[in-house]
C-alpha cells in the first residue's frame, strides 16, 4: 500500500505558497531600495538579505541570481510608471484639447520619475548589465512607444500617419522623454517638473501636429 505524501503544513494559518510570496515581496522591496541607493553593482547578497531580514536560502527559492531580482524589480517599476500614465490619461475628460491630454500624461510620468530610487533603477542601473537586461530594457521602451502610439490614435482618430512611420516617431518621443528624465535625475532634480512637462510637451505637440501621407517611403 502506497503511503500518502504529506502536504506542506500551514503556519499561523498561512499556506507555504503565501509565505513564499511574502518572502519574494520582501526581496523585491529590498531590491528597489538597494538598487536605487547603493546601486545594482554594489549590492551584495549579504546586504540584500540583511535588508530583507531573510537568509539567502529564501532568496534562491524565488530567484536564481541578483540579475533575476534586478529584472523583476525593473519590470515592476516600469509597470508602475506605465500604470500611472494610463490612469492619468484615462481619467481625463475625452473632450480636452490634445495639448492638455499630453500635459496630463507627461505630468503623471514625471511625478513618478521624481522618486529618485525608481528613476535610478529604470534609467541607470539596468544599463550595460547583460544582453538579457539590455533586451528587457529595449522591450520596455518599445512597450511605452506602443502605448504612446495607441493613445495618440485614440485621441486623434484622424491622424494620418503610416503605421511604420508613426512607430518610429513614437520611439523618438520616448527617447526624448527618457533622456530628459535621465538628465533631470543626474542634475538632482534642480529643474521644476513643470518645465519638463512644458518642454517635452512642445515636442509631442509638434509630432502629433504632423500629417503624413503615402506609403511610408516604400
Amino acid at each position: 500500500m502506497t503511503e500518502a505524501v504529506p502536504s506542506p503544513r500551514s503556519y499561523a494559518g498561512e499556506s507555504p505558497e503565501v509565505r513564499q510570496a511574502r518572502r519574494r515581496r520582501r526581496f523585491i522591496d529590498s531590491g528597489k531600495t538597494l538598487f536605487g541607493t547603493l546601486g545594482y553593482r554594489k549590492t551584495t547578497m549579504r546586504n540584500l538579505c540583511a535588508h530583507a531580514g531573510l537568509t539567502d536560502r529564501y532568496f534562491y527559492e524565488s530567484f536564481a541570481s541578483l540579475e533575476d531580482l534586478l529584472a523583476a524589480v525593473y519590470e515592476e517599476l516600469a509597470g508602475e510608471l506605465e500604470a500611472a500614465v494610463l490612469a492619468a490619461v484615462r481619467s481625463a475628460d475625452r473632450q480636452l484639447p490634445v495639448e492638455e491630454l499630453i500635459a496630463l500624461g507627461l505630468d503623471a510620468f514625471f511625478r513618478q520619475a521624481e522618486n529618485a530610487e525608481m528613476a535610478r533603477v529604470i534609467w541607470l542601473e539596468v544599463l550595460g548589465v547583460s544582453p538579457r537586461i539590455d533586451a528587457l530594457y529595449n522591450g520596455v521602451l518599445r512597450r511605452f512607444a506602443d502605448m504612446l502610439l495607441a493613445l495618440v490614435r485614440m485621441a486623434l482618430p484622424d491622424w494620418r500617419m503610416p503605421d511604420e512611420v508613426a512607430r518610429v516617431l513614437s520611439m523618438g518621443l520616448i527617447g526624448a522623454v527618457s533622456e530628459a528624465t535621465k538628465d533631470w535625475l543626474m542634475t538632482g532634480y534642480t529643474q521644476p517638473r513643470a518645465g519638463l512637462v512644458a518642454g517635452i510637451g512642445l515636442i509631442f505637440e509638434g509630432v502629433v501636429g504632423l500629417q503624413g501621407g503615402g506609403d511610408g517611403g516604400r
